[in-house]
Order: structure tokens, then C-alpha cells, then sequence
């Protein structure tokens, strides 16, 4: 290794790209700019991850420029669990804000942390929150060691108790871009102001000949700080052998500023300043509106949190459901199994087995102890419990969950996915009839109009518009449906909701009502010591037959119970006061076959105590009043089947909507997935409507899975969408007003095409000026969203109005 003075060497560094400021290291023909680029470059070189700089040029953070912190603060284990997201017996889950991410190469290091230490277990980036969401083993590495191995690497977290990103104000730069810009604009409109009227009101005085200069010094904040960031961008981008929109509007820019000087310095003209200064301005003001609009979007998704999810809170002996932002530290809640744990609680009950796979990816459940904390996104499996809320719920905690890249179905919308491939052939066009343009009119000796056309074809031409129709338009789409009811995970999943030409129904919490039925009895009926443990079983379980007959008993004390257990699509099995109690199908409940040949005529609960079978539930259901309309539009344009875990008994009723080949009965949970598959197979888009927990596999790999819920209690994050029960009667309006929004997204790409055919065929004329180029840029932006708005909006009243007269019918 050697070390050099920088003195006569101008050499950049291998690691970060940066030039070597005071000496350079040398080693192994490779040249660094300080120990600490060395360093990193040794220990990425160590662990093979040196394809690292193959990703991009250079793309490592200077270690000189890194902020130097003491976490010797992180020994404090109460404080450092304060910091975790989630802690068990193994792993622990920590997010980081970390200022140093830049680019794709730094993601790509960060999400390879398992490889740097054997007890990372995986690391994820959030690029736009700069945050990466490590989870690792506590036992074998610390907090405070994981925080310096990021900090080795020149990325180090900033580290804050209440919040992982320091409070910025996100418009302060770009406001005050704007600002420099439209101050420059304003005054170099002034010193051009007696040419632009031929006018000679200083005609050979010394003021005329100060003007030009005036000029040339207000172009300087436009090129240094004004236009940095479309340098900025472009730069990166071709560091990394690509293209986007930034790059021919630098080129430009810089072409307007180059030719000014030229105009200034040898021709004793006043330039273009004023058409540099107002292209910039009207440029920024179209970067901050396309920034306003996503930001909109963005803020709708994290505070509304698709959803009012509601949980069953205990007030004294009786339990209510409010919403989840009601919920406040040491209120009770009871959770019921296959319930998701809405926020950080104490365990009150003795025991809890608790499945943290959403939030771990394990799915062996963990058992816990009363007193134990429990944190958010766990979901219980097995009887019910009762914990004391610590902090208060957050449910864009939840939607992240639902929103988790594990549980989606596709990683980009297919129309977003073609935008982005024309996207980026597009600038490679718009740079070559830029090229082309002016090569005509030089060729044709004038000069001026080469500058003209060359600078107004890149401006002018721009996929902004192409790029902002598919979020915009589906993002209002998501919001006009919430309104509605019918909550939407994100906008690729409107686009599989508006393809979807199949639906299918779960019976039972879906097409009837989860809280009305009549209820009988077959049999003898048990004494009240086994109804009272009959109920308290009951309440264990949130399936829609356990709760119509629990509602339906007289209220009893609650019993203890142990070796709870709940069998989809069979049923619930405890113990109370040495009794194995058994509730659901009758070869679940005991071995004999119907021997008191009950009628086969509505659902039926079975009872055995102790393996003896003692007589069954008889549930009558009661369908939704608003079904019969909503089957008779459906059928019209869709393949529709009903899949129900109960006996056929309701079959001659449900005849009036359905085929006998269109039901099928007698469905346990692996049966309504292979069923799904089959359909998929030959080709149809199915969209699964289900309560979400027999039907949950369905759901899943259903190209839409609608979780159907009458009290928003019911969370699944495998589904694409929640519907509040009383809103299923509109799912052929919501299914016709995503089919509508999307054609929307149609037509803003044929707009966008439309603008840039129009704005190009005027630009290579040079019949536009860069300023004018300028201003059509973002009104072609603003169109696509006035288009998505006004659209999405007008759409949005003829579905109310749909539903207000289906209503009055």
C-alpha cells in the first residue's frame, strides 16, 4: 500500500467517486481517498460483495463526510427496546433512518447485511423514507453492534427516540428554487423590455451596456443551484449507462446558457436569459405540483389507513366494538383467536399462543406467559385473550402489514410496467429529433433556429403526463371506493379488480349476515353447566356460526378453559372443568354418523361432551336483503359460483341466482383453493368474496381477494381489498367503476401522446420559444390529473347515484 501526495494527481476514489482532496491511497492498483473508502472496499472485497460497484459507478458514501457518532448510548437495554419494532425469544426487528441512501447500489448492499454477520436475518429498504428494516438475533448480535457495522460502511443511522426520521420540511428547497427562479425571470424581463418592443430608450448610453452583463451574472444561481437537481439526476443516470427525462432537459438548459453567453460575451447581446431563467421556473413549478399531487396521494394511504379497523374493547363485564384510533393506553381488549394483535399490550390472560409470521415471516407461534408483552401484527391462535394496551394502536402499522411485499401478488401494475418501458424509450426518441431538428436547420444556416428547435424539442417532449395517469387515476379510484366501503390495498390491485371476469361467493358471513339467524335445538338440551362451557367456548372463536350462537345463549360467567384448538373448516375443541367439549361437523364431534338423524335442512353446529354426542345447533341463516338485485346485475356480465362449507340444504333457495353446476357445498378450506386454481387455469380472473378466515387460502391466490367484514374487525392481510358487509351490495358498481377508471388511465396515456405529437410538430419548426415549451410542459401534467379527477369524480357521482336509486327500489 502506498500513500501519496495529492499535490500534482487529480485521481478519483474506487469506493465513494470522489476526488482525493489531500493524498492517495494506493493499493492493489486501486486508489482510495481515506482509510475509512479503504476500509469499506476491504470488507465488502471480504464478504464478495464487491459486485456492489458494478451496480453503479463509484456509488459508495465518502467515509470522510460521514457523521461520527458515539451509540455507546445503545449499552441502555431499556432504551435500546425502545428503539425495536418487535422483540421475542430470538429476533428482533429494528427500523433506522439512514441519511447516506442515494441510489439502487445502496439498497442493494443494505438488503445483503445477512451476508456481512450470520445473525442478520434480513434487511429491507424503504428508498423514499430512507429507513432499512433490519431483523437479526439478539442473542448473537446487539443493537449497538448492528448500528456500527452500518456505521463501518459509512451509512450511519440517525438515531431519535420518538421518531426514526428528524422532522424536514419536505417543499423548502423547491420553493426556494422557485423563488431564485422567479426573481431572475422577473428581472431579465425587465432589462429586455425595450427589445422586446423596439424600442432604443437607452440606445448607446452606458446603462444599455450593462444590461448584457446583468444578465450573464443572474444566469449563474439559475445554472449552480436553480437546474442542480435536473443535473443532478441526469448525471446519476448516466453514470449508470441510462436514460430518463432529466437528461434532455439538462442538456437544455445547458445548450440555453451556453448560447447566451455566446450572444453576451461576443455578439454584445442581451441573450436568453429571460427564456433560461422562465423555462427553469415554469419546470420547478411543474416538478412541485407533480410533488403535491403524489405527496396527496401518500398522505390519504398513511393516515386513513385504507380502513376504520374496530376491536372488541371490554368495559367492566361488557364488551363493545370501537374503532381502533379510540383505543388508548391500559384499555382492556379481547382478542379472539385468528384476531391480529392491533398494537404493543400486556398479556392479562395466563397464556397466549401468539403467530408472528407477518411480521418475522416464521410461522411456528410462540407461546407467552401473562405479563408478557405482545406485540402488534402477532395473530393468536388458539382461545381467547385479554391484554392491556401500552401503546397506542397505529394503524398505518397494520397497513404496512397488509401492504408487505410477501403478500402481494404482483410487485407492479402490468399498465405502470409498460408506462415505465415507454418511458424510458421515449427520451431516447426525443433526444435524436432534437439532434435531427437542429442538424435540418443548421444545415439550412440558421443558427438561431437550430438553437431554438434543439432546446424546445427537449423541453417540450415529456413523459411526466404518461408516467402520472396510472397512480393519479387509480389513486382517486382508491379514495372514492373508501368513501364507499370498500377498502383497496393499492392501485395494481384496481387494475386486477377492473380485469376480473369471474366472481366467487362464500355463503356464510358473506352472502348472510354474521349477527341475525334463527337458532334451534336438536336434542336434549344440556344443563347450564354445559351451556355455560358451551358459551365461553363459543367466544373463543370470531367464525360467524361460533358468534350467532353465542349471541344466541343466555349470558353466562366466563369459564376457564385449556387445549383450545379450532380446526378450519371442522371446528372448536376445548376442555372446561375436565370436560372435552366439541362444537362444528359431526364426524369433528364424535365418530358415529347423524345417529339421531337430525333433518339435513339448514347449518348445523354439532355438540359432543366427553366424545358423547348430545344434539346439534340448528342455524337458519338470513341472506342479505340486497343480494337479489346484486346476483341479477352480476350475472349479466360475469361467471359467478357460490363455495360453501355447509351441507346443501339451502340449495333450492339459492336456485333463483345460481346453476346447480354454479354451488358447490360441503367445501373445506383446501377444496375452495383448488377450485380457485382451476378456474385460473383456464384462463378466467377470479375475484374470491369471503369472511377471511375458511377462505382465507382463496383469497390469497384469487387474482382480487375481497374479505367481506360487518364490523372491520375482521383484518386480513393477504386480501387485495375489505368490504364492509352492508356495502356488498354495490360490488358490481365498484367492480363498473374500476373497469371506468381504468379506461380512464387509457385515455390519459392517449392525452399524453396526443400533447407530445402537437408540442413536437411546433418545437422542430422552432416556432416555439424555450419559455412557451416550458409552460406547455407541466399544463400536460395538470391535464392528465384534471382528466383523472374530473373523470374519476363524474364517474364517482353516477356510482352514488346507482346506489341511491337501487335503494329507493
Amino acid at each position: 500500500m502506498k500513500v501519496k501526495s495529492i499535490a500534482a494527481l487529480k485521481v478519483k476514489c474506487t469506493h465513494c467517486g470522489e476526488l482525493c482532496e489531500d493524498t492517495v491511497i494506493e493499493n492493489a492498483g486501486l486508489t482510495f481517498c481515506c482509510d475509512g473508502c479503504q476500509l469499506v472496499y476491504e470488507i465488502l472485497e471480504d464478504n464478495n460483495l464487491s459486485d456492489f460497484y458494478t451496480i453503479s459507478n463509484r456509488p459508495g458514501v465518502n467515509a470522510k463526510k460521514k457523521h461520527y457518532t458515539n451509540y455507546d448510548f445503545l449499552k441502555d437495554s431499556i432504551f435500546a427496546d425502545k428503539l425495536l419494532d418487535f422483540k421475542n425469544d430470538k429476533i428482533s426487528k429494528v427500523s433506522l433512518y439512514i441519511p447516506a441512501i442515494h441510489c439502487s447500489a445502496c439498497i442493494w448492499l443494505l438488503e445483503k447485511l445477512y451476508k456481512l454477520h450470520p445473525a442478520i436475518v434480513s434487511s429491507k429498504v424503504d428508498f423514499n423514507k430512507k429507513i432499512v428494516i433490519v431483523s437479526y438475533q439478539h442473542d448473537q448480535l446487539s443493537l449497538l453492534d448492528l448500528v456500527k457495522l452500518l456505521d463501518s460502511l459509512a451509512y450511519s443511522p440517525d438515531i431519535q427516540l420518538h421518531a426514526n426520521q428528524p422532522k424536514t420540511q419536505p417543499y423548502r428547497r423547491i420553493l426556494l428554487q422557485i423563488g431564485i427562479a422567479g426573481f431572475v425571470f422577473g428581472n431579465s424581463m425587465l432589462f429586455s423590455l425595450p427589445e422586446y418592443f423596439g424600442l432604443q430608450l437607452f440606445d448607446g448610453s452606458s446603462i444599455s451596456s450593462i444590461f448584457p452583463y446583468l444578465n450573464a451574472l443572474l444566469a449563474i444561481p439559475i445554472l449552480l443551484f436553480a437546474a442542480a437537481d435536473y443535473f443532478k439526476s441526469a448525471w446519476g443516470v448516466l453514470k449508470q449507462q441510462q436514460v430518463n427525462m432529466d437528461v434532455p432537459i439538462s442538456i437544455g438548459i445547458f445548450t440555453l446558457f451556453i448560447y447566451s453567453y455566446y450572444i453576451i460575451f461576443f455578439q454584445a447581446g442581451l441573450g436568453y436569459i429571460d427564456s433560461l431563467s422562465g423555462l427553469v421556473f415554469f419546470l420547478l413549478l411543474g416538478k412541485y405540483y407533480q410533488q403535491k399531487t403524489f405527496d396527496h396521494l401518500r398522505f390519504d394511504r398513511d393516515i386513513n389507513s385504507f380502513f376504520p379497523l374496530s376491536v372488541t374493547k371490554v368495559v367492566g363485564q361488557k364488551e363493545q366494538q370501537v374503532l381502533l384510533n379510540a383505543i388508548l393506553p391500559t384499555d382492556i381488549l379481547r382478542i379472539r383467536n385468528e384476531e391480529i394483535i392491533p398494537a404493543d399490550s400486556l398479556l392479562l390472560s395466563d397464556e397466549a399462543l401468539i403467530d408472528y409470521s407477518f411480521v418475522t415471516g416464521e410461522s411456528v407461534p410462540e407461546s407467552k406467559q401473562k405479563e408478557e408483552l405482545l406485540y402488534a401484527g402477532g395473530r393468536l391462535k388458539g382461545a381467547s385473550i385479554l391484554v392491556q394496551v401500552k401503546k397506542h394502536p397505529s394503524q398505518s402499522y397494520l397497513a404496512q402489514l397488509w401492504d408487505d411485499e410477501s403478500l402481494q401478488k404482483q410487485a407492479k401494475a402490468p399498465i405502470q410496467s409498460v408506462a415505465d418501458q415507454i418511458s424510458k424509450y421515449f427520451t431516447i426518441v426525443v433526444l435524436l429529433i432534437a439532434i435531427f431538428a437542429a442538424a435540418y436547420w443548421l444545415y439550412m444556416g440558421n443558427t438561431a433556429f437550430a438553437i431554438r428547435s434543439f432546446t424546445t424539442v427537449l423541453i417540450v417532449a415529456c413523459p411526466c403526463a404518461l408516467a402520472l395517469a396510472t397512480p393519479v387515476t387509480l389513486g382517486y379510484a382508491m379514495r372514492i371506493l373508501a368513501k364507499n366501503g370498500f377498502f383497496i390495498k393499492n392501485t395494481q390491485s384496481i387494475e386486477q379488480l377492473a380485469k376480473v371476469d369471474t366472481v366467487v361467493f362464500d355463503k356464510t358471513g358473506t352472502l348472510t349476515y354474521p349477527d341475525k339467524a334463527e337458532v334451534m335445538f336438536e336434542g336434549d338440551i344440556p344443563d347450564h353447566q354445559i351451556l355455560a362451557a358451551v358459551s365461553s367456548l363459543l367466544n373463543q372463536s370470531k367464525h360467524p356460526l361460533s358468534r350467532i350462537i353465542y349471541n344466541w345463549l343466555p349470558t353466562y360467567p366466563t369459564q376457564q378453559i385449556t387445549d383450545f384448538k379450532e380446526v378450519a373448516g371442522q371446528g372448536i375443541v376445548g376442555t372446561v372443568k375436565g370436560q372435552v367439549i366439541k362444537l362444528g361437523k359431526v364426524k369433528f364431534v364424535c365418530k358415529e354418523e347423524n345417529p339421531y338423524n337430525f333433518s339435513p335442512n339448514n347449518s348445523k353446529v354439532f355438540l359432543s361432551v366427553d366424545q358423547q354426542l348430545i344434539g346439534c345447533f340448528t342455524v337458519r341463516h338470513v341472506f342479505r336483503t340486497e343480494i337479489s338485485p346484486l346476483f341479477e346485475d352480476l350475472s349479466t356480465q360475469y361467471n359467478i359460483h357460490l363455495l360453501s362449507g355447509d351441507q346443501s340444504s339451502e340449495r333450492d333457495y339459492l336456485k333463483q341466482w345460481f346453476a346447480d353446476q354454479q354451488m358447490h357445498f360441503n367445501q373445506l378450506p383446501g377444496d375452495k383453493t383448488e377450485f380457485i386454481k382451476a378456474l385460473q387455469a383456464k384462463g378466467h380472473k377470479v375475484l374470491m368474496a369471503g369472511d377471511g378466515l375458511n377462505d382465507s387460502g382463496a383469497i390469497r391466490i384469487s387474482d382480487f381477494g375481497l374479505a367481506v367484514t360487518e364490523s372491520t374487525s375482521q383484518f386480513s392481510p393477504a386480501s387485495d381489498g375489505i368490504v364492509i358487509g352492508n356495502q356488498l351490495m354495490d360490488l358490481n358498481k365498484s367492480l363498473s367503476f374500476s373497469k371506468s377508471s381504468f379506461n380512464l388511465v387509457i385515455a390519459g396515456f392517449i392525452l399524453s401522446f396526443l400533447y407530445n405529437i402537437v408540442g413536437l410538430s411546433f418545437a422542430v419548426q422552432a416556432i416555439l420559444s424555450p419559455v412557451i415549451a416550458a409552460i406547455l410542459m407541466p399544463i400536460s401534467s395538470f391535464s392528465v390529473v384534471l382528466l383523472a379527477t374530473v373523470g374519476v369524480n363524474i364517474y364517482a357521482r353516477k356510482f352514488r347515484m346507482q346506489t341511491v336509486n337501487q335503494l329507493m327500489k
